[in-house]
């Protein structure tokens, strides 16, 4: 992988927009650090190239909220996540002190579930028999809180009760696939405070040392689904608390458009286009850089989710592994040496 140490990469971030569709159907195209108040999709003129009625577009549209949340000991991956055909619920919860995976997955009828349209005053639900996840979203307050509870007769019960505060700054992204066929998504690292009960254990989370990542989203997909996508946290050489969201997916002139960014200091930093490159010699790793030596990570997986058929029209080549970063990241003169670091990835392949 080539890297060019004589460039400078800059992208435009602007402070806020009132909706993501304009009056006349056109996207509001760009990376902003402000939640957008009004997550109107579904006024886009055309996205799918041609005229076609609001049930049809939001069955093109997919949509899901997610988070990534824990501690030192704990981290846990969550979604509500809808393509319209069916809604999967999950709650996928990673115990590294013994290095051990708990996995609650559901597919359910989309008429159980309900995606938030935007964080300001919304709520996200999943919920049939033994597995419910719910989300409260609410930035009039800095606050977005989860709960779930899993309960299938196989794996041991898991109750969560979170709350993260959105008082740092987000990365909120609009994006183009085509001409106006527009992405959406709202990502923020932030404390985190509550609980999980798994089985017989209690596990109490506090703001001063536990994190969780939101990502409300939303896009006009095609109908081959691609993306390669790393998040994590940790500490850095001077001890600080970092965390990251890099993705390579299916946007227009990367350059331009992505939604990679570095958060430190409370502040999000964007970071230029990257790659991703898998080792499978020995152990599996994932090697992320960049072209401007901004970004220079390895990921090491330690466990894994997988999503894999085949039904000709329908098709998923999905994996969600779980584990640990190396590298560095630089912004301007700064370097930032990763110390410890834990997060996920995954590789999506999906016709859908």
């Amino acid at each position: 992988m080539k890297i060019c140490r004589e460039k400078y990469y800059y992208r435009e971030v602007r402070e806020d927009i009132e909706s993501l569709v304009n009056v006349d159907g056109s996207f509001n195209f760009g990376t902003y650090n402000r939640a957008v108040s009004k997550v109107n999709m579904l006024d886009a003129k055309k996205p799918l190239g041609r005229a076609a009625p609001k049930w049809f577009l939001n069955f093109r549209l997919k949509e899901w909220e997610a988070f990534q949340a824990g501690n030192r000991d704990i981290f846990i991956f969550g979604v509500v996540y809808t393509p319209k055909i069916s809604t999967l619920i999950c709650l996928v919860i990673y115990d590294k002190r013994n290095k051990k995976l708990y996995d609650y997955e559901k597919i359910i009828n989309t008429k159980r579930a309900s995606i938030g349209k935007g964080l300001f005053n919304s709520e996200t639900k999943g919920q049939i028999k033994a597995y419910y996840m719910r989300y409260e979203n609410n930035l009039r307050k800095n606050e977005i809180a989860v709960e779930a509870k899993m309960g299938p007769h196989d794996l041991p019960m898991a109750i969560l009760d979170i709350k993260a505060y959105h008082i740092t700054e987000p990365i909120v992204i609009c994006q183009p696939f085509g001409e106006n066929r527009g992405l959406y998504s709202h990502k923020n690292f932030m404390p985190m405070e509550g609980y999980l009960i798994l089985g017989d254990e209690k596990i109490v989370f506090n703001k001063e040392n536990s994190h969780m990542i939101i990502d409300d989203h939303k896009g006009y997909y095609p109908y081959n689904m691609k993306y390669d996508w790393v998040t994590g946290w940790g500490k850095d050489n001077s001890g600080n608390t970092f965390a990251f969201n890099l993705t390579d997916n299916q946007v227009l002139d990367h350059e331009k458009y992505n939604e990679n960014c570095i958060w430190i200091d409370g502040k999000m930093n964007v970071l230029p286009p990257i790659k991703v490159e898998r080792k499978y010699e020995n152990d599996e790793v994932w090697n992320i850089k960049d072209e401007y030596d901004m970004v220079n990570i390895s990921f090491y997986p330690e466990t894994k989710t997988e999503i894999k058929f085949n039904y000709l029209i329908v098709k998923s080549d999905y994996e969600a592994p779980i584990g640990s970063y190396k590298g560095y990241f630089k912004l301007g003169d700064r370097k930032i040496d990763i110390v410890e670091c834990f997060g996920m990835g995954e590789k999506k392949r999906i016709r859908i």
